[in-house]
């Protein structure tokens, strides 16, 4: 596809782009295969597709997928991906905003044959809330190969003293294991975005070692100690918490962690440690 199918579809259906739902339609088919490659996709596996737009990733996620189910907002899209997938039963279109949606109880109604993931080239204004909703809701997801922002794709898989370190970084990694795939040059894209993009194909661990004793607790702990990245790891604590400044030292110190440290400096693993030991201390 290039950008004159792209124009043509759109005159074709009297549709608009809308800057308000984020379209940014990829029209580069190198990048579509790649993304169905790295997802594995094969009949025996089912697909969630969030913000199909024009349809042409979900053209190839059909060929390959058992079923594939799309989330789409804007209801002039639903219209032109419902009319150029309805002779194929395999395509599932719901006109629905996802965050919205009930994940699970759509899964057991549609999907319930084969294992699910995700494959989309998510908008960009509420990727984080979209994976955090997945991670948060979803028993039956187990990996994702998405689309994003390339400075968002960097923070999933920041590393600890970086820049892109912070609480999205530590969430994903505690839960998945997480890979920049591809990166996706605007040009791949119309209209074009002003930022480049990039495709996370994301995992989901099959176990997890240093396991979080409350994850509605680590959740908010982790929230918290990024609160502020100036401000010091005790400092957060005391200012998100209002622990004493005998409990942040006392265990701080017992943990070899210094008192002026800044969250960053944290692996994943001595995040989960010390929420651990913090939500203990609260509960005595």
């Amino acid at each position: 596809m290039n950008i004159n199918e792209v124009k043509q579809i759109l005159t074709k259906y009297n549709v608009s782009v809308k800057k308000q739902f984020g379209q940014n339609f990829l029209m580069d088919n190198n990048i579509v295969n790649k993304i169905c490659d790295i997802s594995n996709i094969t009949k025996e596996v089912n697909v969630i597709e969030i913000g199909p737009g024009l349809g042409f990733l979900t053209e190839e996620l059909k060929k390959r997928a058992n079923k594939v189910m799309c989330y789409e907002i804007d209801s002039e899209m639903v219209k032109v991906i419902t009319n150029r997938f309805e002779n194929d039963t395999n395509v599932i279109v719901k006109f629905q905003d996802f965050l919205k949606a009930k994940i699970d109880n759509d899964i057991e109604k549609y999907l319930n044959d084969y294992p699910v993931i995700v494959v989309a080239n998510l908008p960009y204004y509420i990727t984080t809330a979209i994976l955090i909703k997945i991670l948060e809701e979803s028993k039956y997801i187990k990996q994702m190969t998405v689309m994003m922002q390339l400075e968002v794709a960097d923070r999933i898989c920041g590393k600890p003293s970086t820049k892109d370190y912070n609480s999205l970084s530590v969430l994903m990694q505690y839960y998945t294991d997480c890979k920049l795939a591809i990166k996706v040059g605007a040009g791949c894209f119309y209209p074009e975005p002003n930022v480049d993009s990039a495709v996370v194909l994301i995992k989901y661990k099959d176990e997890i070692k240093n396991q979080a004793l409350s994850e509605e607790y680590f959740k908010k702990f982790n929230r918290v100690v990024f609160a502020q990245r100036r401000k010091t790891l005790a400092n957060n604590l005391k200012s998100g918490f209002g622990y004493s400044k005998e409990l942040i030292e006392n265990i701080l110190t017992n943990n070899q962690i210094s008192l002026t440290i800044r969250t960053e400096a944290l692996s994943v693993e001595q995040i989960v440690k010390l929420a651990n030991e913090f939500y203990l201390a609260q509960k005595k």
